[in-house]
């Protein structure tokens, strides 16, 4: 079940990983630049995006299956 819970943790920290270093808002590009932050490029924007979602499904179902 810990490992479960890990997955999902790991899975969320990916998804928001993606989502506030996006390369699709002209807004958060143009903030990291003069921050000095880091932008995601558009293909790995959306493997990490995916990668996310797939470790946070697979986390979920070990913990449902855990549970059970």
């Amino acid at each position: 079940m810990i490992k479960g819970i890990a997955m999902i943790a790991v899975g969320i920290f990916l998804i928001y990983w993606a989502q506030t270093h996006s390369p699709n808002s002209l807004e958060k590009v143009i903030g990291n630049a003069f921050s000095g932050g880091y932008t995601l490029s558009e293909p790995w924007y959306y493997v990490c995006l995916g990668g996310g979602i797939l470790v946070g499904i697979v986390g979920v179902l070990q913990t449902y299956k855990a549970l059970k």
